[in-house]
């Protein structure tokens, strides 16, 4: 049971599985990364790839670099066969899945690649550079294998860091360039490793060249090689059937000694092998259960509380513990892919969403920095004489304008609630753009939503006024709703003082009585200096929201946004 004893932080720090999946994950994808990088000079010249190579040859084959390397290797190669073995059912999301079977064909291919360079150089002295290498792949017409290398490692390490850090904020903000970088740097070193075969077939058609740069192993070298590389992938294979062996052989065991325990649910129970996590009991049994980070301790969505058994439940290891202090767990919650119950348990999951009619499970939530952007539609106690439907009309003006202005701009329009509607800047861009469309946004709106007053008066006969609010700050972004709709939702400190300064404002209306002026823009400091305006261009006032927070805010029009957007950037 999760108790605050159990959950107390150990002062000694001690890696966890966790962290050294990662760590040794980060070194592998940096060594794949630098390595793309080097076929990418290709596009420039051989000799400016093999300058390149040299750089990363004495990082890497130096001892330093050799242990951090293949200790890396080892140490990811080993966990993930321990990670298999110990996971009861492989009933998984299908980009799980993907993500382990390019983990596992990774070493294939690399197995015969550094025994060809590495291995080839450190036993007969063979240079590893690019003329070699490149040279010999034409010559044995297995360039394409080679090209074929680069995509499995590359995906399986985006894969693996998307599912790290795809929830921080930071890593949020990065995404669209990050991707960029996943999907150009293999083209480019595919294409680098093209200019150089096309480069060196040339330069081998001169005999002289061939006798004077290419050093050829004889057949009995080649043919040692070959033995070796056939007995590491001999070796490889064989340690991965050995793994699915050994889980046959304990299902085999469990099942003939009866050692089931049951997990209760709160509308069935289940019969598992004793060592199977909730988790995993719950997939094996297609029982709705949310786990957005594949069972890895990272993200709490698959939290459960033990209401019964609790003596039957492990304490928590360091990864489960981290994840328990950081989401500040009560008494008797656990995460369902760590915990594996000795004996019978009932849960109840606290996040799990009932099945749905269109998709298999939930957008995942994710921060992102955003300006927000929330716009009233002010009525005069005239709109109490416009009929149903004429209200409808005018609301529908109000929000067609809305969305069409604020979507051109690039914010995106999350909630219409008649006469408020409010944006998101800054999915896809970063704070300081983000803030900026939003400002030429609220100026492009102000103007346009004053025309649509003059038209209302002279159509219905109706006084309207408005008010866009501009504040910016992080908030956590994703979908809400139930099993057939669903919208997109934000959340976050920032949503609650956009929104509170709409609430000041139409306090503030109520009070004048006459209700509002035609329109006007209410900006925040902090959205101000985010979008690098001169913060001396206009006056401000501090304001107190709810729970004692200040915060200062000035009034604009339109024109005024305008005009101090070639003004200085602000000085803080």
């Amino acid at each position: 049971m999760a108790t605050k004893h159990t959950l107390a932080l150990s002062t000694k720090i001690r890696p966890s599985r966790r962290d050294l999946r990662l760590a040794s994950g980060v070194i592998l994808f940096i060594y794949v990364a630098a390595h793309l990088v080097n076929h990418a000079l290709g596009l420039i010249s051989i000799t400016v790839a093999e300058r390149g190579l040299r750089i990363a040859v004495a990082v890497w084959q130096s001892p330093p670099g050799t242990l951090v390397l293949y200790g890396a290797a080892g140490t990811h190669i080993a966990l993930a066969f321990l990670a298999i073995y110990q996971h009861r059912t492989l009933r998984m999301p299908p980009q799980e899945l993907l993500r382990i079977a390019l983990g596992l064909s990774i070493p294939t291919l690399l197995i015969a690649h550094a025994v060809g360079t590495r291995l080839a150089f450190e036993l007969y002295g063979h240079p590893p550079d690019y003329a070699h290498v490149v040279w010999m792949l034409w010559h044995s017409g297995r360039e394409g294998r080679q090209i074929a290398l680069l995509v499995p490692g590359w995906m399986h390490g985006c894969m693996g860091i998307n599912f790290a850090f795809g929830k921080r904020a930071g890593y949020a903000r990065l995404r669209l360039p990050l991707f960029g970088v996943a999907l150009l740097l293999p083209a480019f070193a595919v294409l680098g490793f093209l200019s150089m075969l096309k480069e060196v077939s040339l330069l081998a058609q001169d005999p002289a060249w061939v006798a004077t740069t290419i050093v050829q192993l004889d057949d009995a070298r080649r043919l040692a090689l070959g033995n070796v590389r056939d007995g590491l992938l001999a070796l490889y294979f064989g340690a991965i059937a050995a793994v699915f062996i050994a889980r046959a052989v304990r299902t085999f065991v469990e099942e003939r000694r009866g050692s089931l325990i049951s997990i209760g649910y709160p509308d069935r129970t289940v019969r598992v092998p004793r060592g199977w996590s909730v988790l995993e009991a719950s997939r094996s049994h297609r029982i709705a259960h949310i786990s957005m980070c594949g069972g890895r301790a990272r993200c709490s969505t698959c939290r459960v509380r033990v209401v019964a058994g609790e003596e039957q439940c492990p304490p928590p290891a360091e990864d489960e513990r981290r994840t328990l202090m950081r989401i500040h767990a009560a008494e008797g919650t656990r995460l369902a892919c760590q915990l594996r119950p000795l004996g019978n348990i009932s849960v109840l999951p606290l996040l799990t969403a009932a099945p749905r009619a269109s998709r298999d499970s939930p957008s995942d939530a994710a921060e992102h920095e955003v300006a927000v952007m929330l716009v009233d539609f002010r009525w005069r106690h005239s709109q109490r004489r416009l009929l149903p439907h004429d209200l409808l009309y005018a609301l529908n003006r109000f929000s067609e304008t809305v969305g069409s202005i604020t979507r051109a701009a690039g914010g995106l329009p999350i909630q219409f609630m008649g006469d408020r509607v409010s944006v998101l800047f800054g999915l896809e861009v970063v704070p300081l753009e983000a803030n900026r469309q939003a400002l030429l946004a609220a100026a492009e709106l102000d103007a346009r939503l004053a025309a649509l007053h003059a038209q209302l008066q002279r159509e219905l006969g109706c006084e309207t006024g408005h008010v866009v609010h501009l504040h910016t700050g992080r908030a956590a972004v994703g979908e809400t709703g139930d099993q057939l709709t669903r919208t997109l939702t934000a959340a976050g400190s920032v949503i609650d003082v956009v929104w509170q300064l709409a609430a000041n404002t139409a306090q503030h209306a109520a009070q004048r009585e006459d209700e509002p002026d035609d329109g006007c823009i209410v900006v925040s400091r902090p959205a101000w200096v985010a979008a690098q305006r001169d913060l001396q261009a206009v006056a401000w006032h501090e304001l107190e929201l709810t729970g004692g927070t200040r915060i200062e805010i000035a009034q604009l029009d339109s024109a005024s946004v305008t005009s101090t957007a070639r003004a200085a950037p602000a000085r803080q």
